[in-house]
């Protein structure tokens, strides 16, 4: 009998300390991971420095921002030490926001092909290897019709499995329930799944 061969999964170091030895290495490379929770748990915090040290390690990153500024995102890196506009001149990080009318979105005249098309474009220019958006639940909630979440995120899991970067999605979720069941369908796009719990200490 054939002794069964095991092939690992191949990860993406995040770089950030004491997470790659939680995750035994990184993210899985090339695929998706979700990242849920109440807000103030850090998850765009996370999502923000898996690119920013990537960038450093040199792999290109972009991140797409549908409730932060771009500009407020930039400060809050600066008060870390980290320079997100040098690494935007350099060609090593790409910030995207995305500002939506509610009333596009609602009368059916939005999708994320027009948004997934200007991302493409951002992630050739600079070769880019990793990709978070962050606060994806805004999106969604825009959309105001479960089967439309549905189609548009499933369109989006396509994109991403055909360009193959190694990908952050947040999403707000409560401490003690996992996403409400409207938005259960996530998990199962998503090849590892970590949700952010907060806990105050007494």
């Amino acid at each position: 009998m054939k002794a069964e061969t095991i092939i690992e999964l191949a990860k993406s170091a995040s770089y950030i300390s004491g997470f790659d030895e939680i995750l035994l290495g990184g993210l899985p490379q090339g695929r998706t991971t979700l990242i849920q929770g109440s807000p103030g748990t850090g998850k765009s915090i996370i999502g923000l420095e898996f690119l920013y040290r990537g960038a450093l390690a040199g792999e290109p990153g972009v991140l797409i921002t549908f409730e932060e500024r771009a500009a407020s995102i930039r400060r809050n890196a600066s008060t870390l030490g980290w320079d997100l506009e040098a690494l935007e001149a350099a060609g090593k990080l790409a910030v995207i926001e995305v500002r939506m009318d509610p009333g596009t979105i609602i009368s059916g005249d939005f999708d994320l092909h027009a948004l997934l098309a200007i991302v493409e474009g951002k992630s050739r220019d600079i070769a880019a290897k990793r990709i978070v958006f962050d606060a994806l639940d805004i999106l969604m909630r825009l959309f105001d019709n479960p089967n439309r979440e549905r189609n548009e995120m499933y369109y989006l899991n396509d994109w991403l499995l055909d360009h193959g970067m190694t990908t952050i999605l947040t999403v707000k979720a409560s401490d003690n329930q996992h996403l409400i069941d409207r938005y259960e369908f996530l998990e199962f796009m998503a090849d590892c799944v970590i949700r952010l719990i907060q806990r105050p200490e007494a």
